[in-house]
């Protein structure tokens, strides 16, 4: 974030220097055409650019009717989900039993996510 800021500073205080190194006449008439063009890109960028939230959802992870697992001696078990897509959307429905025996076992039976890289 602060370096596009710090960029956008650097770009503004460049064209600052620039404009008032050449003068005020061609000053007005470049300023004139900067406008014009960005003026054009504002009315075509709702037609080139995505619309925010116009994306088809993602289908989501689904974990159903599984059957039961145990976990023994530090192990895991999971009839649920797993996953390391946090943004997608997830369901777990009618998952079997699991079971945990012994230290450091974990059992899922919903959903876990894994933390992303």
């Amino acid at each position: 974030m602060w370096a596009g800021r710090i960029a956008f500073g650097a770009i503004v205080g460049a064209l600052v220097a620039y404009l008032a190194m050449v003068g005020l006449d061609e000053a007005d008439k470049l300023a004139s055409c900067m406008g014009a063009v960005l003026a054009l890109g504002a009315l075509g960028a709702p037609y080139l650019l995505p619309r925010p939230g116009g994306a088809l959802p993602a289908e989501p992870n689904r974990a159903e009717e599984t059957g039961s697992a145990r976990a023994a001696a530090g192990g895991q078990a999971n009839t649920g989900l797993q996953t390391l897509e946090a943004g997608r959307p997830a369901q777990v429905a009618r998952t079997g039993d699991t079971f945990a025996d012994g230290r450091g076992s974990v059992a899922n039976t919903g959903i876990q996510r894994w933390p992303g890289p």
